[in-house]
């Protein structure tokens, strides 16, 4: 079982503020995680998100500086999350492109939000009609994290000795 984070510096976002559709981009970026790890665990995965609340526990989410959401992956395997996880390292890259270009336009970044929010939307209903493809799921990841500043890591439960306290 794997133990994801996802961690937002929102003293270092565009927005310098936490706003309701980062915490919306975040805990769909779990949920998209979880069907790539799934994507890539069972190939074929037409309907296998079906069971997402049996598959997922969101274990805790504090609201403070870092915004961080804690979440176990019931039936997916560190190993596997960690694989999936490497193929969004490019975002890396984007980060550091888009901040450059973020210095020009603070209402581009909402609207970036926005348009982040009805693509995740769109492929997270397409993924529970009929499946799609994991590439798709991860570049669409990447996207999200990189216009989030967030970071993602993936924890290997049985190595875990607690999750840090709620702040």
């Amino acid at each position: 079982m794997a133990v994801v984070n996802i961690s937002m510096d929102t003293g270092k976002s565009l927005t310098r503020a936490l706003l309701p559709q980062d915490i919306e981009l975040n805990i769909l970026a779990i949920e998209l995680f979880y069907y790539a790890c799934a994507s890539w665990h069972s190939k074929g995965f037409p309907r296998a998100a079906d069971d997402i609340g049996v598959s997922v526990e969101v274990d805790q989410i504090t609201f403070s500086n870092p915004f961080d959401i804690w979440a176990f992956f019931k039936s997916i395997p560190a190993g596997l999350a960690t694989e999936v996880l490497d193929r969004t390292v490019y975002y890396q890259t984007e980060v550091e492109r888009r901040a450059a270009e973020a210095a020009k336009v603070r209402q581009s970044v909402i609207s970036d939000k926005l348009d982040n929010l009805r693509k995740a939307n769109e492929l997270r209903t397409e993924l529970l009609s009929s499946g799609t493809d994991p590439d798709e799921v991860t570049r669409l990841l990447a996207q999200i994290l990189s216009d989030q500043g967030a970071t993602l890591e993936v924890h290997d439960v049985s190595q875990r000795k607690r999750l840090p306290p709620s702040r």
